[in-house]
């Protein structure tokens, strides 16, 4: 595999229905969690860039799947967050199609990132989702946001939680922070990794 250089951006397309999207051909990571668990904000910590991804406190605020093209070589996706806080019964059923779209229709979708606030751990609407995934028998690792909060402790109670409810098809577990980086060159390492073993085991 040739190296990749996260900062070069040469594209970023955004839908609001999955009939768009499907000229797309790159092979595709995306980024998936609650309302607010700081996907933005790790989406410009990954890609070196302070505004690529709009950060923003009020929940919600990502409408529309967004694809941002990679190096000409793969595309990281992000989706609005599940939860959906603040918006009408209307638009929450607009998104809810187009994530489900996506996720069941896509063919170019190589691994799904799941974002969990470290704070707060896995609620019920991550499991949720996390059983959507399974019954699609759609590939997915954990990324625990917002680390710069946690001991050593607490990141060790979560590991251990995780491994009493079994919850291990999402291994390695990845904790990463905005603030400090931490994590974030793992996270580069193991999205390269997936797409690589994709050229070789392309489906």
């Amino acid at each position: 595999m040739r190296p990749i250089n996260f900062n070069s951006i040469d594209k970023v397309l955004s839908y609001a229905k999955y009939e768009n999207y499907k000229e797309l051909i790159l092979p595709e990571v995306c980024f998936a969690g609650r309302s607010n668990v700081g996907k933005s904000s790790l989406i410009n910590s990954l890609l070196n860039r302070k505004g690529i991804a709009k950060v923003s406190k009020t929940p919600g605020q990502t409408k529309t799947i967004i694809f941002y093209r990679i190096d000409n070589f793969f595309s990281l996706v992000d989706v609005p967050g599940y939860g959906f806080a603040g918006l009408s019964k209307k638009k929450i059923a607009e998104m809810s199609e187009l994530l489900h779209s996506y996720f069941t229709n896509s063919t170019n979708l190589k691994n799904i990132y799941v974002l969990i606030d470290s704070r707060h751990g896995i609620k019920k609407i991550d499991l949720d989702f996390l059983s959507f995934l399974d019954q699609n028998k759609l590939v997915y690792k954990y990324v625990f946001t917002k680390s710069d909060k946690l001991k050593a402790i607490d990141k060790k109670k979560i590991l251990n939680t995780l491994h009493k409810e079994n919850c291990l098809s999402a291994i390695p577990i990845i904790f990463t922070s905005s603030k400090t980086k931490e994590g974030i060159k793992e996270l580069k390492g193991n999205i390269l990794k997936v797409i690589s073993e994709n050229e070789k085991n392309p489906q």
